[in-house]
């Protein structure tokens, strides 16, 4: 033992750049794992680059959202921890599209690595692929249980045990407002004015979810509705800029 501590003192002391080397990765991959633990089980920051979710949340905003009310996802399964929270009509998710089980692991990887060295996660919108993204934001309008239409972009919902379809503003818990843009003609947004959903039944495990920019932007109108395991976490608050309070 007195020997390897020996040896180690006089490879420090021989080689002090190579050792702080050393220790500087140590620190650094403490920190990734930390940062991978908070990241899953606590807190969550994104960068806003997409204009899905106009005119509540503008390209560039920086939001807190957090998994802990719906229960963290425990990784590599289908389970999840127990949260103290329900899905809410009005409530803004980040959640895992239907496609995204295709992402590559070194794409999950980089991701990773780059939410660590940033702090936040972001989407960018630079290529017409880009909308098929890993992690998107929406808004949840229908819940397990509801049936389903679409009408004009506005969504109707006849919640279980009721006999009428109303619109989604008078069941959500606090007022928000959709974005509406004409798209050039043969544009392939134009199909989304043109939808109107057959009546969608939602199954106990499935959540019917929408952006606000209604005529740009693909959702549960394209892909169906979601199931509870790809919800990851909740939207909290807008944390930048500063002035900002929305929600």
């Amino acid at each position: 033992m007195k020997t390897r501590r020996f040896e180690y003192r006089f490879y420090r002391d021989r080689h002090p750049l190579l050792s702080k080397i050393r220790k500087g990765i140590k620190v650094l991959l403490l920190l990734f794992i930390g940062y991978v633990a908070i990241f899953t089980f606590l807190i969550q920051t994104y960068r806003i680059d997409s204009i899905a979710m106009m005119p509540a949340y503008q390209p560039g905003d920086r939001v807190i959202a957090s998994p802990l009310p719906l229960g963290a996802p425990i990784p590599f399964t289908h389970l999840r921890l127990p949260g103290f929270s329900h899905l809410r009509r009005g409530d803004v998710v980040i959640l895992s599209p239907p496609y995204s089980e295709n992402e590559s692991f070194i794409g999950k990887g980089i991701r990773w690595i780059t939410g660590f060295f940033t702090f936040q996660h972001t989407w960018e919108t630079k290529k017409p692929a880009d909308w098929l993204r890993p992690m998107v934001i929406k808004r949840v309008v229908g819940l397990p249980g509801d049936t389903i239409r679409v009408r004009n972009l506005e969504i109707l919902i006849k919640p279980r045990g009721t006999a009428d379809f109303v619109s989604e503003f008078s069941l959500a818990i606090h007022p928000y407002a959709i974005e509406k843009e004409p798209s050039p003609a043969g544009d392939f947004t134009e199909e989304l004015y043109r939808m109107e959903a057959e009546e969608i039944s939602l199954r106990e495990d499935e959540y019917f979810v929408v952006s606000d920019h209604r005529s740009v932007a693909l959702d549960s109108r394209v892909w169906g509705a979601v199931r509870w395991e790809q919800i990851r976490s909740k939207v909290l608050f807008v944390y930048w800029p500063l002035s900002n309070t929305r929600h």
